[in-house]
């Protein structure tokens, strides 16, 4: 204990005797971290931000979207359009990557009107698994049920926007509505999605959805149910699901499972990757320029280490003289080198922490294309490590010429 009390008074002493000259050289490091907190916070608000964004059309969730057979030597006019219609639903559930499977039936921009208000409402016909798939969190009332479908129910399930533009503040449910005429009842209104990043159409935000059976009857007059969408197990099985789905699609419907243009698809899992692809890109550029900066810093309080190595040979020599072994002499100079790099490198975090906190007051929640950064522990972990390192790096030379230091070398010099 009495040695790293000594060790400790030593290295405050030698810093004291030199503060200017470390604390203009340590700048590089202060600058270095900095950045590397600031960086590492922003490229993690960008996922966080990004992972949000990218949920609100569905956290996992594939579009199906059925196209045409064509023959061979025949072309467009031998074309056969591929239909899908409930059963195919179950035919995907059962699959063992898909966890559920839901109608999601195109109806088109219908004239809606609430009281005195009419407005053009794009609608789609849907479940309550479509729901679910999509995301749609409740705001108010309730999602649309397997009784609705069944029973072929005219209710509507209401976005925000959708809402506010019929009713404005008035609630809601358990109003009426006309679509094309046709009178439905409100049952739910969705929470608000706000600006997204990816969706199919219009914004989740501005649409009405009815149950499909009921879309079937009234509009379309069809059994078809457009374009399904399933959610997989899990996004890393997502590309599995696509395959079975398409295969056991496939040999009910007569065509290829590879054939894009009688079944093509979008997975939301593609556009995660893709993003996650750029964002590890980034990250390596970002942090390697963050890192020659810090090694920068580094050399420099290191060559000025040595310089005080040189100037101190005579006071490394005398305490040698008097029993200092080469191992303490070694320690006092790592000691005062890690010192002032990991006190460099926390004025860098609290400078980094700093920009952090206004950048994230300007920006505010975040949106499609700003995000406010966020430090994740992990990645202050990491920039902890990194400043050890750092500081290790810089403290090894000069330590070590220090405890090679001949002490009758150096005393007669002096």
């Amino acid at each position: 204990m009495n040695g790293l009390r000594d060790l400790a008074r030593e290295t405050l002493r030698s810093l004291r005797a030199h503060a200017l000259r470390f604390g203009v050289t340590s700048l590089g490091i202060v600058w270095g971290i900095a950045m590397l907190t600031f960086l590492a916070a922003m490229m993690d608000g960008y996922d966080e931000n990004f992972t949000r964004q990218i949920n609100k059309i569905g956290q996992r969730v594939v579009f199906l979207f059925p196209g045409i057979v064509t023959k061979k030597h025949v072309g467009q006019r031998g074309a056969r359009r591929i239909e899908l219609e409930v059963d195919d639903l179950d035919r995907m559930a059962r699959l063992h990557h898909v966890e559920k499977a839901a109608a999601h039936l195109w109806v088109g921009p219908r004239m809606m009107r609430a009281g005195r208000r009419t407005k053009l409402v794009w609608t789609w016909g849907g479940s309550a698994d479509t729901i679910a798939i999509r995301n749609f969190e409740i705001a108010a009332g309730r999602a649309l049920t397997r009784r609705d479908v069944d029973t072929r129910a005219r209710v509507v399930f209401l976005g925000a926007t959708t809402a506010t533009r019929l009713f404005g503040t008035a609630h809601p449910i358990d109003r009426a509505v006309h679509i094309d005429g046709i009178p439905f009842r409100v049952v739910g209104l969705a929470a608000p999605k706000g600006e997204q990043i990816v969706h199919m159409g219009p914004a989740d935000d501005e649409i009405a959805m009815i149950p499909v059976t009921t879309a079937q009857q009234w509009f379309t007059k069809s059994d078809t149910i457009g374009n399904p969408i399933f959610a997989p197990r899990t996004r890393e099985a997502s590309w599995d699901a696509v395959t079975y789905a398409r295969s056991v699609l496939g040999l009910h419907h007569h065509f290829g499972a590879s054939d894009d243009t009688a079944m093509d698809y979008f997975n939301i899992e593609e556009a995660v990757q893709i993003v996650r692809n750029l964002g590890i890109g980034l990250r390596i550029f970002l942090g390697t320029a963050s890192l020659i900066t810090l090694l920068v810093g580094a050399v420099g309080v290191m060559n000025i280490m040595l310089v005080v190595v040189s100037e101190r040979t005579k006071e490394i020599g005398l305490r040698k003289a008097v029993g200092a072994s080469n191992t303490a002499i070694f320690r006092q100079f790592a000691a005062e080198t890690l010192t002032v790099t990991v006190a460099a490198g926390l004025l860098g975090m609290l400078l980094g922490g700093l920009c952090i906190v206004t950048t994230a007051a300007i920006i505010g929640e975040g949106s499609r294309t700003n995000a406010p950064p966020v430090l994740q522990p992990e990645a202050a972990l990491l920039i902890l490590g990194t400043l050890a390192g750092v500081g290790l790096l810089a403290g090894v030379l000069p330590a070590l010429r220090a405890s090679r230091i001949d002490p009758a070398t150096s005393l007669r010099g002096g």
